[in-house]
């Protein structure tokens, strides 16, 4: 019998695309600002790629991938059991919309832990859960920025904050820093301005894992209550510290909002409890900041980002685990692999207090030649001026201790090859 279903097989002709179809530029889908946006803080990801690239080209050579600061140790097992434990919940309204700030019982849970461990009140009602630390950037940004405002960081810098900073039509300003990344008062003062709205600091910082010590801390508020003074001006203050419970010995810098009164804390248990790609964190704001106002726009905020709200899921489970964490010693004992071969190949590099990122200083001026040197070798590590600050590289020690110990004799050998 002869087949009367309709022949589908495409054929060379009509597999062409049709000319009316031929005229459109890629680029045309997509707007000026997201081009614009597309070209900030892609050092790390074009790294990742070119890494990918080469493996798919070359994949029995040796590629140890130092780029990605994608944590590799797992949630800790109590968090694991919690996890099943939740799954296994069949209560009514487990999973539903709740306010946008969060479940009451999570924001309760960060309160009472931050009133513990910076010795002062902190009400359910100044937390705010959200999509990670990301997130909470991007609703605090959405809120308080206006595209006359400035947001000042210090070199090196997380990259994203530049993006971060373009979304809302705000200028981007860099404060540079020493060799040992930390700003000098007379660098502070010669960057701030009337325009500065926000102030980003990141300690421990990524990339180099140095947190500011007290007296910097200090040397900085006396700088914006100085410009205060002047001014009339308010400058707002933002704590990114995703890498706080990471730290290798105890902090004895005093809370931040003790010391300055608009200041905003940020924090995430991406690194600390494993959980980077289930996205969960919060931030609070300083007491004196606190009305429901402002509450208001930052629930508004939230929703116009399509941030509508924090997983339901990983708020309840904070309050069971939030106190857990990953091996901190781990990461410590990968820092440390590096950084007494450094010493003893004489590679200038500040010591990190925390976290799992390096910031070692380049043999010669142009970083990307000793970058493009380790690549040939199998090591792919980040340009520094990906982070604002030339003349250095970043690596992200979130490899198996075999590679990583590798790694580090290649990265010395090149090292030293250009810097006879």
């Amino acid at each position: 019998m002869k087949n009367t279903v309709p022949d589908t097989t495409l054929s060379s002709e009509n597999t062409q695309t049709p000319p009316m179809f031929n005229s459109i530029d890629a680029k045309s889908c997509v707007g000026a600002t997201c081009q614009m946006l597309s070209g900030l803080g892609s050092e790390i990801r074009k790294m990742f790629l070119l890494g990918l690239q080469k493996k798919a080209q070359a994949p029995d050579d040796l590629l140890i991938d130092l780029s990605l600061g994608n944590p590799d140790l797992e949630p800790p097992q109590e968090v694991l059991l919690a996890l099943e434990t939740l799954a296994r919940d069949r209560s009514p309204g487990m999973h539903r919309y709740m306010d946008n700030s969060g479940f009451f019982a999570a924001r309760k849970y960060v309160s009472e832990t931050l009133s513990a461990e910076w010795s002062l009140p902190l009400l359910p009602e100044q937390v705010f859960m959200t999509a990670g630390a990301a997130g909470a950037l991007q609703i605090i940004m959405r809120t308080l920025l206006d595209p006359s405002d400035e947001v000042l960081v210090f070199a090196p810098y997380f990259s994203e904050y530049a993006p971060y900073t373009a979304n809302f039509g705000a200028q981007f300003r860099v404060c540079p820093t020493g060799v040992n990344h930390l700003p000098s008062r007379e660098q502070i003062r010669e960057h701030l301005s009337a325009q500065t709205k926000l102030v980003i600091l990141n300690s421990p910082n990524n990339p180099s894992g140095v947190s500011w010590p007290q007296e910097t801390y200090t040397i900085f508020f006396e700088e914006l209550m100085r410009l205060r003074q002047k001014t009339s001006r308010i400058i707002h203050v933002l704590s990114d510290e995703p890498y706080s419970k990471l730290l290798f010995e105890p902090s004895s810098v005093e809370s931040l909002f003790k010391q300055y009164d608009a200041t905003w804390v940020v924090r995430s248990h991406s690194k600390d409890l494993g959980l980077a790609g289930d996205r969960i964190g919060y931030f609070v704001w300083s007491p004196a900041l606190h009305n429901q106002d402002l509450l208001g726009s930052l629930r508004n905020s939230a929703r116009a980002l399509g941030q509508v709200n924090a997983s339901a899921f990983f708020q309840r489970l904070l309050p069971l685990v939030g106190h857990a964490q990953v091996d901190v010693a781990e990461y410590q004992r990968r820092v440390s692999l590096f950084t007494d071969l450094f010493k003893q190949h004489g590679v200038p590099c500040a010591q990190p207090s925390g976290g799992f990122f390096l910031f070692p200083q380049s043999p010669k001026p142009d970083e990307t030649v000793f970058v493009s040197k380790l690549l040939e070798k199998g090591v792919l590590v980040v340009a520094g001026r990906g982070f604002g600050k030339p003349g250095f590289v970043r690596l992200s020690l979130t490899r198996p201790q075999v590679e990583l110990a590798q790694a580090a004799h290649i990265f010395c050998e090149v090292f030293t090859s250009l810097n006879p």
